[in-house]
């Protein structure tokens, strides 16, 4: 299995819901069509103004091809949050699930 970390900072805690609507009306089920897709987790610090997005795929290959419908999630994402920062894009292999 692979994951795909990708974190946001500086966001401002009222757009946070919105944009999380946002992406569960108009990325998410393009993501979930996805080949080799086996999940996701969205974790949010209001106080902190910070998320994470965490997906994970069946393989290194069916995250490559994600690639593109998860950057399009992401711009969408930025535009509706809004984040002082760039978000931060990190690949990992799942060593340990349970």
């Amino acid at each position: 299995m692979h994951a795909r970390l990708s974190r946001f900072a500086g966001l401002d805690a009222e757009r946070l819901d919105e944009t999380l609507r946002q992406f569960e009306g108009e990325s998410l089920a393009e993501l979930e069509r996805q080949p080799g897709f086996s999940g996701i987790t969205c974790c949010v610090n209001r106080r902190t103004g910070q998320a994470a997005v965490i997906t994970v795929w069946e393989t290194d290959d069916d995250m490559k091809t994600s690639e593109e419908i998860a950057l399009k999630a992401r711009e969408q994402a930025v535009a509706t949050a809004r984040p002082s920062r760039e978000p931060v894009v990190d690949h990992y292999e799942v060593v340990l699930h349970k």
